[in-house]
């Protein structure tokens, strides 16, 4: 696929990551000209000394990864993190009142998030939830301003890898808003990346960009 490196945000949210990690992550983002990089609030200052200038953007993960903290601290943590420079937020829903049925909260944290000065990726953590709950988070993420919904963390007891059909579910139910979905959760090879992107994902969050790139060009070049 021509451009695969701009539906990949490159992510690196390991706890353990160093400083000196962070730095050849970007650097190696810069080499391959992914779309993104994703990283924890700490690492957003070292990330911009790398990618400061380029086209690059820097997303930052908030409410990560259980999405239960207050609405507070979220947007400080949000506004920290586009101090440093970040250009992106991806931030956990609070699955718990969702599943308390308090739409209203949940709709109301998303919307002052959506008003900081970045592009909104609301979280919505698909291994606890419904399909009904999926589409019911994926409307109210769209109808409080959200620029994109994300399929998971990864870091939770229950999480799975993204799903094409969870993909597709999440695409139909904000079709028609601008709304966009990205993938993320397990996607380690092009095939994945591709069959995720054909399902409606106009971003692949993932630790294995530069494998399912290099594995693409393979593919391009074998005349697949």
């Amino acid at each position: 696929m021509q451009n695969l490196a701009k539906y990949i945000d490159q992510t690196l949210l390991s706890q353990d990551a160093t400083e000196k990690e962070v730095i050849s992550f970007c650097e190696q983002a810069l080499e391959y000209n992914f779309y993104a990089v994703c990283v924890q609030p700490y690492r957003v200052s070292a990330a911009n000394k790398v990618l400061k200038g380029s086209n690059i953007k820097i997303a930052a993960v908030v409410g990560f990864p259980c999405g239960s903290t207050f609405t507070e601290i979220k947007l400080k943590e949000a506004e920290k993190c586009i101090e440093a420079g970040a250009h992106e937020i991806d931030m956990v829903i609070n699955v718990g009142a969702f599943k308390d049925g308090n739409i209203k909260f949940v709709k109301t944290e998303i919307k002052k998030m959506a008003e900081l000065p970045a592009v909104l990726k609301v979280i919505i953590e698909t291994g606890l939830l419904t399909d009904e709950e999926k589409i019911l988070a994926c409307k109210t993420a769209a109808e409080a301003g959200a620029g994109f919904v994300k399929t998971s963390t990864g870091f939770t007891k229950n999480s799975k890898p993204a799903t094409i059909e969870d993909v597709k579910l999440m695409f139909d139910a904000v079709k028609g808003t601008g709304v966009k979905v990205k993938a993320s959760g397990g996607i380690k090879d092009y095939e994945t990346a591709l069959s995720m992107i054909n399902a409606g994902a106009s971003r692949i969050g993932t630790s294995s960009g530069v494998i399912i790139l290099n594995a693409g060009s393979e593919t391009a070049g074998s005349g697949y």
